[in-house]
């Protein structure tokens, strides 16, 4: 396991020792919960996996849509379809198309009323997902976690998950900077490295110096220079191996 990886393990080890807590466990072994990280791991990679391969079918690239994300939901049992694919067929066989409203008595409002129906059956699957994550029983994970808003002295203070907490305990000041360019913090910005002992500063400037004399010809004497040693060494190895034959 590279250190990145177990870094992520070590970062997925809080939130299911919570979710633990939530359930009413208050103790378990290392190899326990080793054993639910692992499953935990496996089941996001899975879920990022399906993402991308629906983002790569439906549209050629690795940046993924809500689509692309509720249909990998789905293929991993996250999302429970409110009917089966042949359900789904027949009953897109028998009801009216949207074009046949503009014959009947009311069109225009059974159309709108048709249409509202459509997409409340398309998003109830996701609407109930919503409903499960704000349940009691993970608003119990959260408050388990500190992340609820808390009444305080000085009226409700919004909580802070173990991660920032953590954070503010080891840098006194409460400064993202000392983060700055890892992977708790934001991301560093560009500088230039700065090159010692030589004529040049920067890489920049040496790429500039060096088109500068390519357009000037001086580098064909360099380029001639080296042919030289080339055949030179060519030679002297000519010369190695027939003295050696003749010994």
């Amino acid at each position: 396991m590279s250190a990145a990886q177990q870094l992520h393990s070590s970062l997925l080890r809080m939130p299911i020792i919570y979710i633990l807590r939530a359930a009413g466990f208050h103790s378990t072994r290392p190899s326990v919960l080793d054993t639910l990280v692992n499953i935990a791991e496996r089941y996001l990679l899975l879920l990022a996996e399906s993402t991308l391969n629906h983002a790569l079918d439906n549209h050629n690239t690795n940046i993924p849509t809500v689509t692309d994300v509720r249909l990998a939901l789905t293929e991993c049992g996250a999302l429970i379809p409110i009917m089966s694919a042949a359900e789904e067929d027949w009953t897109e066989k028998f009801r009216h198309s949207m074009s046949d409203y503009d014959d009947m008595k009311f069109g225009d409002t059974r159309r709108t009323g048709e249409s509202n129906r459509r997409a409340d059956e398309d998003a109830r699957d996701v609407r109930e997902f919503i409903q499960w994550i704000m349940s009691d029983q993970n608003k119990e994970i959260r408050r388990i976690a500190g992340v609820l808003p808390e009444v305080g002295p000085g009226g409700i203070v919004a909580g802070e998950d173990y991660l920032t907490a953590l954070k503010k305990k080891h840098s006194k000041t409460g400064e993202e900077s000392r983060y700055q360019g890892t992977l708790l913090g934001k991301p560093a910005e560009d500088r230039p490295v700065k090159i010692e002992g030589g004529p040049f500063e920067t890489l920049h400037e040496w790429q500039l110096k060096t088109s500068e004399r390519i357009a000037r010809g001086e580098g064909n004497h360099v380029t001639a220079a080296k042919n030289n040693l080339a055949h030179e060494e060519e030679v002297s190895e000519q010369q190695h191996q027939i003295a050696m034959d003749v010994s």
